[in-house]
This record gives C-alpha cells, structure tokens and sequence, in this order.
C-alpha cells in the first residue's frame, strides 16, 4: 500500500469519528433530571367535552405544618433479624424416647412433600386425614424375611416457630397384637430408619408449590410461640415443661448468653451475656444505648397449664431493672426456641 492509500485510511476514520461525535452519540447522567422537572398547566379541553372523569390520581399533598422537636434525641439502633440460622435447615431432634423432624414450611406445604416421599418409597395409604395432618399407610413386608409385617403413621403439627413443621413417625407391627396404635413405636429402631429416610428426602428435594388446604385449616399461623407485651411482658410458649425446659436452655446459649446456673424445679435459668459472639456484641451495645449496666439477668419458666408456659426476665440486681432491655432479652431468646 502506497503512501498516499495510508494517509487517505487516516483521513476517512478521522471524518468518521467526527460524524460520530457531530451526530450526538454522547452518553448523560439522567438521574437527577426529576430535580429539574416542573409543574405543567392543566390540561384544557374543549367545551364540549366532559373532564369529570379527569383528575391527578398522584397528587402530592402539601405540607400543611411544621413542627420542630425540641432538643436533641438520637436514632436508636434497628432491631436485629433474630432466627435460628440452623432454620431452613431439615433437623432431627430428639426428647426422651420421642424423636421428630423439624423444618421450614407450614404443615399445608408440608403434606404434599410427605405424601411425594410415600409414593417414591411405594408404600400403600391407608388413610388421610388432612385436618389434623395424620398419613397412615397399610400393612407393608420390610425387605428382611425375618421381620413382621409393619405400618407407618405420620403426623404433621405446627412448629413452635412461625413457618416450621414438625413430622412424627409412629411404627406399628402385626404380631403386636394391638388393632390400635400403640403409644410408642414398636421398633424403635425402625422408626428411627423412617425418620432419616424422611429427613433425608425431605432435605434433598425442593419445596412444593402446592399446598394443602385442609392441612393449613386448624393450624394458628403464628405458630406456638409469642410475645406478650404490657408493664410485664413474657413469652407463652405451648408446648409441655419437659420439651420448654430444654428448649429454653438451648435457645439462651444460642442468642448470646451463659448459663451461669440453672434450678428446674423452681424454673429459673441464671444468665450472663456472654464475651464474645455477635448476637451478643449487639446486645452490649444495645445495653449501653439505654444508659444501663446490666449484664445479668434470671429467666424463669412457669407452666400455667399442662401444655401452657410462661417465661419471664428480671435483673439480676433490682437497680438495673429497664424494661426495653428486659424485653429485648425475651426477644433474643424467644427467636431461637424450637
């Protein structure tokens, strides 16, 4: 290419990227051009045509006062989102001799799940009672020779926390000699089999979009646990002393606190906040934003009927009675019982 074709290339993409830049293809921050946007005047119509059907549906109103506080004052500090990070997590826990699965959803979107696990395994039903969450399946033969005939009844309850199940497996054998189901399972190791084996499906598969109606219809959406407030405020949680004893334990170590001692049958759980961790780094701060020192503080469980609890918090030392911290720290433990 000679020298002339060289400088004539040149030349064509120097006047191309002056056309570019002539014709406008520049970029603006629009942004902030609503700051610069005016009233226009209203629309004028002819005189016969009707407006009463026009009108500005978005009008903002004008301010009509403006009050200034006095003094100063301080934004508090938001409240913290307080769950369980181990919910959305399928869990197996266990009381006693009695053992259930615990996981996100509410018993109507549980059912379909429950009843997708039964298929997949190709176990027979027997009966459904969605109302009150109960699956009971038909006579099956485990895949060992040597072991009786056995049926399975599942029962779907309300979790003690908003938007969590709890499953129940109960196993029956045909040499029991009980036409009923019994009390406990019969095997105990096959219920625990059933358990896992739900858990485990439970866990790996995806939520259901379906729900079930009947299952949703005689279940309270708060689930079994809230927050009463008033000049004493306190948690009612339903559920039986033994499970709420236990439960209440394993929800102060988890929001921020030591057990510094414990008495069951007076109910009472003496607590620190603890040193390190950051649900409890949010309550020392918390504390020192309503001007108080406490630290400790007893928790006292009382059963107002069988299946009915009552839980309360006092200072530890009668001058570091604050109402906001007393239900701050109702708050933190009552977002982790389970």
């Amino acid at each position: 290419m000679t020298l002339a074709g060289i400088r004539m290339i040149r030349l064509v993409a120097l006047l191309t990227l002056s056309l570019v830049m002539a014709t406008g293809c520049t970029w603006r921050d629009r942004a902030n051009d609503y700051r610069q946007a005016q009233l226009s005047k209203p629309l004028q119509l002819p005189p016969q045509i009707q407006s009463d059907a026009l009108h500005d549906s978005y009008r903002v109103p004008g301010i009509e006062s403006h009050v200034v506080l006095p003094g100063k004052f301080s934004v508090p500090q938001p409240d913290p989102l307080i769950k369980d990070a181990e919910q959305g997590v399928v869990r197996i826990q266990k009381m006693g001799d009695e053992r259930w699965v615990l996981l996100d959803g509410s018993p109507g979107q549980i059912w379909p799940r429950l009843r997708g696990f039964l298929d997949l395994g190709g176990f027979p039903i027997a009966r459904t009672d969605a109302v009150n969450g109960i699956i009971e399946t038909s006579w099956v033969q485990p895949r060992l020779e040597d072991q009786p005939r056995e049926r399975y009844r599942f029962r779907i309850e309300q979790g003690v926390q908003r938007g969590t199940s709890e499953i129940y497996v109960l196993q029956s054998v045909v040499d029991s000699g009980e036409s009923r189901w019994p009390r406990g399972s019969f095997s105990e190791e096959r219920e625990q089999k059933m358990t896992l084996a739900l858990a485990q499906y439970l866990a790996d598969s995806e939520a259901a979009s379906s729900v079930s109606m009947l299952a949703e219809r005689n279940v309270e959406a708060g689930g079994r646990i809230s927050l009463v407030g008033g000049p004493q405020p306190y948690v009612k949680l339903q559920l039986p002393f033994d499970r709420a004893w236990a439960s209440l334990a394993n929800a102060i170590e988890k929001s921020g606190f030591v057990i510094d001692d414990r008495n069951r049958s007076e109910g009472h759980y003496w607590i620190t906040i603890a040193e390190k961790g950051s649900e409890s780094q949010w309550f020392r701060r918390f504390v020192e934003d309503k001007d108080s020192e406490a630290k400790s503080f007893i928790v006292e469980i009382k059963a107002v009927t069988e299946d009915d609890m009552r839980i309360t918090v006092s200072p530890l030392e009668p001058r570091d009675d604050n109402r906001d911290v007393l239900e701050r720290v109702l708050k933190q433990i009552k977002g982790y019982i389970s």
